[in-house]
C-alpha cells in the first residue's frame, strides 16, 4: 500500500503494536501489583473441558423486608449447583496450578465514603477503603460438633443444609481469601496491595447486631479462627480491637483469573501453627449484586465487628482444593468434610479436601470500618464504665 493512506495505516499498526507491548510490560513489571496475568503464562488445567454453569441471583439487592435475603437466595442456588461438580474437580493436586509466587488482583478506581456504624455503645476505631479488590471464598461442609466449641456464647453456625451442602447437623467453614488494591486506613494508603486470609465459620446474625446498627439485610456474618494479613498497618489497626490477627509477610495470591471470572488462583498462607494453601478454578462471573460482610470477634475490650460493603460485586462459581498440614487444628476441623478428600500435595504432603467456592471481583472497590462495642460493667476488664 502506498500514498498518504498507506502511511497512516502503517503508523496505526505500529502504534497498536507498541500499545500491546506496553501493556505486556506493565503486567510483568511488579510482583506485588494486583494485575491479571494471562492463564497461558503458567501451568494450566490438564486439558479438561470446563463445565458451563448457570445460576440466578437478583441483580441488585434492596433493603426490603427483614426476612428477605436475595443474596442468600443466590448463594443457595450457586452452591447447590456446585455440589454437582464433585466429579469435575481436578483429579490431580497439580491440576489448575498456575503458580510463580506472584501476587495479583488488578488495579481499580477510588471508592465512595464508608458508612461506619453509629449506635449507642458502638465506637468506630478505624475506617477502611480500597480502590479494587478480588476474593475467593471456599465453602467447606463441616460437622457442627467441630464448629460449636470454637464459637463463644451468642454465636450459632448456619446449617450447611441452607446452601445444599449437607444436613442440619453440618455447618460451613469458610476460607475468605482477599486481595485489596490501594488499601487505606483512616484515609492513608497503607500499601499498594494488601492480602487477607480468614479461616472462619459462617454464623447467623448475632443478637447484638441490631443494637450496633449492624443488622444489615442479606449480610454474611463470619467468626474467624484466625486472620492472616501481609500489611503491617492493617494488622496493627485490627489489634486495637483485640482481633486474632497475625502478620504474615510472605502470603501468596497468584491470580490468573481474567475480567470474565475465568482462570486459576493459587493461595498460600505459611502460618506457623496452621499453614494452608488452595488451588482454585474460576468458572466465570454470572451476576452482579451488592455484598455486605461482617467479621465478629469477642475480645477482652468488647465485641469487635469488622464490616465491609461492596456496592458492585461481580460473582460467579468456582471449584477448589484446600490443603492443610496433617495434625494441625485446621486439618482436624476439615477432616471428613467438604465434598470429599482429594489427593495430597506432592510437594508438601499436605492433605486436601474438595469444596465449591464463590469468586468475587469488586471493580469499584469497597469501604468498611472497625467497630468496637464495649462490654457492660461486670463482664471483664473492658466494661463500658471503665
Amino acid at each position: 500500500m502506498s500514498g498518504p493512506g498507506g502511511h497512516r495505516a502503517r503508523r496505526a499498526a505500529h502504534l497498536q503494536q507498541s500499545d500491546r507491548r506496553a501493556v505486556a510490560a506493565r503486567r510483568r513489571a511488579s510482583r506485588d501489583g494486583c494485575e491479571f496475568t494471562p492463564p497461558g503464562a503458567g501451568r494450566t488445567e490438564n486439558g479438561r473441558a470446563l463445565l458451563t454453569l448457570r445460576w440466578h441471583m437478583h441483580p441488585f439487592r434492596t433493603r426490603g423486608r427483614r426476612g428477605s435475603n436475595p443474596a442468600a437466595t443466590g448463594l443457595l442456588a450457586l452452591l447447590t449447583t456446585l455440589v454437582a461438580l464433585l466429579a469435575a474437580v481436578p483429579a490431580s493436586a497439580n491440576a489448575g496450578r498456575t503458580e510463580d509466587r506472584a501476587n495479583s488482583c488488578r488495579s481499580g478506581i477510588d471508592r465512595t465514603a464508608a458508612e461506619p456504624a453509629a449506635a449507642p455503645g458502638a465506637r468506630v476505631l478505624h475506617d477502611y477503603r480500597m480502590s479494587f479488590a478480588t476474593e475467593m471464598a471456599n465453602a467447606v461442609r463441616v460437622d457442627k460438633s467441630k464448629l460449636i466449641p470454637l464459637l463463644p456464647e451468642g454465636y450459632e453456625p448456619v446449617p450447611a443444609s441452607a446452601f445444599g451442602l449437607g444436613s442440619e447437623n453440618d455447618g460451613v467453614f469458610v476460607f475468605v481469601n482477599v486481595c485489596n488494591e490501594n488499601f487505606s486506613i483512616d484515609g492513608k494508603v497503607s500499601q499498594r496491595t494488601s492480602l487477607v486470609n480468614i479461616p472462619s465459620i459462617l454464623v447467623r446474625e448475632p443478637a447484638g447486631a441490631a443494637a450496633a446498627g449492624l443488622d444489615i439485610p442479606g449480610a454474611f456474618h463470619i467468626y474467624p479462627l484466625d486472620i492472616y494479613i501481609d500489611d503491617r498497618a492493617y494488622v496493627d489497626s485490627l489489634r486495637s480491637a483485640d482481633m486474632p490477627v497475625h502478620f504474615i509477610p510472605d502470603i501468596t495470591h497468584d491470580r490468573r483469573i481474567d475480567d470474565a471470572g475465568v482462570g486459576n488462583l493459587t493461595v498460600r498462607v505459611p502460618a506457623r501453627k496452621n499453614p494452608f494453601h488452595s488451588l482454585n478454578e474460576g468458572l466465570g462471573f454470572t451476576s452482579t449484586g451488592r455484598v455486605d460482610v461482617i467479621v465478629w470477634y469477642e475480645g477482652d475490650k468488647g465485641t469487635a465487628a469488622l464490616t465491609f460493603r461492596f456496592d458492585v460485586a461481580q460473582q460467579g462459581p468456582a471449584r477448589s482444593q484446600v490443603f492443610t498440614k496433617p495434625g494441625t487444628k485446621l486439618n482436624r476441623i476439615l477432616s471428613g468434610g467438604g465434598l470429599g478428600s482429594g489427593p495430597p500435595d506432592p510437594e508438601t504432603g499436605f492433605e486436601s479436601i474438595q469444596a465449591p467456592s464463590i469468586s468475587f471481583q469488586y471493580p469499584q472497590g469497597g469501604s468498611g470500618s472497625l467497630v468496637l462495642i464495649k462490654k457492660p460493667c461486670g463482664y471483664g476488664p473492658g466494661c463500658a464504665e471503665q
